[in-house]
């Protein structure tokens, strides 16, 4: 009989039932995050394929919110609990309580004010619920990517200029793209469901200040939630990256379906979201440069206004990434293969940078 070593089954044991505890988690997050867009976002594609669902919309979603804004904040207001922080805990349920008011009030009686206030109070609760379910599976709020270590400072900072600018281009590009799939559909295939109205009536915004808590609630749950928390929570359910990534592009698309056939252009900036996120581990600028992106779009007067700010965002990543190169990109020395001194040094943690600064 073979020797089996002592408490080999145990430490398995424990693996998977860590394991299944991240994919609980996964999905818990999933569901109360994409619960209201998904089911917004399907019910609309319902009607532009002609489904008999007017109305569905205003019945079903007020309640989701409420829903999920309270399931949020209970679930972190326990996660905080064991890990006996009192005051942390006091915070969210507080958190929660205003959150919960404001869906409550809004389903007596729909206003900005109830919209604006709920909506920002859920998008506080989902970010924090995030940190503390990588926390939990033993990423904590740097394995998920907001303010991870690093080599140096200054190389940091251009990383996250590159990255904020790179979501900020794909985003724009991404739009153009989905504004030539909704103009030249109807006319190259008119059968497909395409949107019939403008975008901020279809998300029922009804103010500056409710399309303002949209925007952030959108970054946080596509960037902080679709990206971050899905590669950081299914990686440690022990899902292969391939499946998360794949779960990360459908439930963006399904999120965008509202638009019709043309939502299918996200997958352009969920694709690149996830492979700078991959790259550079940074989160952070990901959500920043979404929400800039969004809020540029909107404010802006005229495209023209908004091509200016592309194009300087894109000289200015430019900048950044010239900067970089010169810096702190890895040099190899002619014939040797080796890096020289100064990428070595590049590559140093935080307290062994050498006290000169960057060398060319």
């Amino acid at each position: 009989m073979a020797h089996i070593p002592p408490n080999t089954t145990a430490r398995g044991t424990a693996r998977t039932a860590g394991a299944r505890r991240a994919e609980r988690d996964l999905w818990g997050l999933l569901l109360v995050t994409c619960a209201v867009p998904l089911t917004g976002s399907l019910l609309d594609f319902a009607r532009l394929s002609g489904a008999p669902v007017d109305g569905w919309s205003g019945a079903v979603l007020p309640w989701l919110r409420l829903l999920c804004s309270l399931a949020a904040g209970r679930w972190l207001a326990g996660l905080l609990a064991q890990r006996r922080a009192p005051r942390r805990r006091g915070a969210a349920l507080a958190v929660t309580v205003v959150a919960g008011a404001a869906r409550a009030a809004e389903l007596v009686r729909p206003g900005e004010v109830q919209g604006v206030v709920g909506s920002i109070a859920t998008t506080a609760l989902l970010a924090w619920l995030c940190g503390e379910l990588a926390a939990r599976h033993g990423a904590g709020w740097r394995g998920l990517g907001i303010g991870p270590s690093g080599a140096r400072p200054a190389a940091e900072r251009l990383t996250a200029v590159m990255v904020f600018g790179a979501v900020f281009v794909l985003a724009y590009t991404t739009v153009t793209w989905m504004a030539g799939l909704r103009t030249g559909l109807p006319a190259a295939a008119p059968w497909l469901p395409v949107l019939d109205r403008a975008q901020s009536a279809a998300l029922g915004w009804s103010g500056p200040a409710d399309m303002v808590a949209n925007v952030l609630f959108t970054g946080v749950a596509e960037e902080m939630v679709l990206v971050g928390a899905v590669v950081v929570l299914g990686r440690a359910a022990g899902r292969p990256l391939w499946a998360a990534c794949a779960l990360s592009l459908l439930l963006r698309v399904a999120a965008h379906l509202y638009l019709g056939v043309p939502g299918v252009a996200l997958l352009l900036l969920g694709s690149c979201a996830l492979l700078l996120y991959l790259r550079r581990r940074r989160l952070t600028p990901l959500v920043a440069g979404h929400i800039a992106y969004d809020l540029t779009a909107s404010f802006a007067p005229s495209p023209e206004v908004l091509h200016n700010c592309v194009l300087a965002v894109l000289l200015g990543t430019g900048t950044a990434f010239a900067a970089w190169l010169l810096w702190f990109a890895p040099a190899v020395s002619p014939g040797s293969g080796r890096r020289t001194a100064a990428a070595s040094e590049a590559g140093r943690p935080d307290g062994a940078v050498a006290a000169d600064g960057p060398r060319t």
